[in-house]
């Protein structure tokens, strides 16, 4: 058994588990081992997928969750990357702010929604902001880690100076090439707390739209079926966004060795 599974394609079994996974789900509710007020049947639940799928609503909903998404881990890549290096750079200089920032980055975000509320009011901003200060304190402490000083970088910049390497050449090749991993690996991390940080915040900031206040809009009128096809539609969201960013990485790290 093992190995037939070991000559399938690689592409194809994915493709295996979603199927197995909804057969399960199909036996499941069909015997009526579990309540359809927890899991809906598959038949609802598809007609569920099509009705939102078709709705404008959803789109607009999507863009409004995307877009404070994305704003909010534009500008804590904005604000961190560069302070990051900076602090990279200089030890000393951000072991003046490591306490700090140690002691912030243990604070959960959601603990913060109420602040945020009375900072930035109920609109967008205050979404952006939750995103931003959740986001910005991961890609710092990437990015310190990844631009610190070690042995083997400061002999490569040693040696790049030797054939006559400019200040910028030398951060380019020694300093930034080597942090880059670390910043892609946080910016993985942080598309997809971006997205649970949004959901969260629509769900309970009194949003007028986005898939989080609509996923709370039918989980209060017990409309079990559109809440899962929501969530699907939020998972297909986040996976979408996670690929494009693995992608992004790829290109951008291509001297990396990569996984077969």
């Amino acid at each position: 058994m093992q190995r037939r599974l070991r000559l399938l394609p690689m592409s194809v079994r994915p493709i295996l588990t979603v199927c197995v996974v909804l057969v399960a789900w199909g036996i499941v509710t069909s015997s009526g081992w579990i309540n359809p007020l927890f899991l809906p049947r598959l038949t609802s639940l598809g007609r569920a997928i099509l009705s939102t799928l078709s709705s404008r609503d959803t789109y607009v909903d999507i863009y409004a969750t995307s877009y404070r998404a994305l704003g909010g881990l534009a500008l804590s890549f904005i604000f961190a990357v560069p302070l990051g290096l900076l602090f990279g750079r200089l030890p000393g200089l951000y072991a003046f702010v490591e306490l700090p920032v140690d002691f912030f980055r243990s604070i959960p975000s959601s603990s913060l929604f109420l602040l945020f509320v009375l900072f930035f009011g109920l609109g967008d901003a205050a979404k952006i902001a939750v995103v931003f200060y959740g986001c910005s304190l991961i890609l710092l402490v990437n990015t310190v880690y990844g631009a610190r000083p070690s042995r083997e970088k400061q002999d490569r910049i040693n040696m790049l100076r030797s054939f006559g390497a400019n200040p910028w050449q030398v951060f380019s090749l020694a300093v930034l090439r080597d942090a880059i991993p670390h910043i892609s690996a946080g910016v993985r991390v942080c598309v997809s707390l971006a997205l649970v940080l949004v959901i969260v915040t629509e769900m309970f900031l009194s949003a007028a739209n986005g898939l989080g206040r609509r996923i709370y809009d039918h989980y209060l009128a017990y409309r079990v079926p559109e809440m899962y096809a929501v969530i699907i539609v939020l998972g297909l969201l986040g996976f979408c966004a996670n690929r494009f960013s693995l992608l992004v990485e790829q290109r951008i790290t291509f001297w990396l060795p990569r996984q077969s």
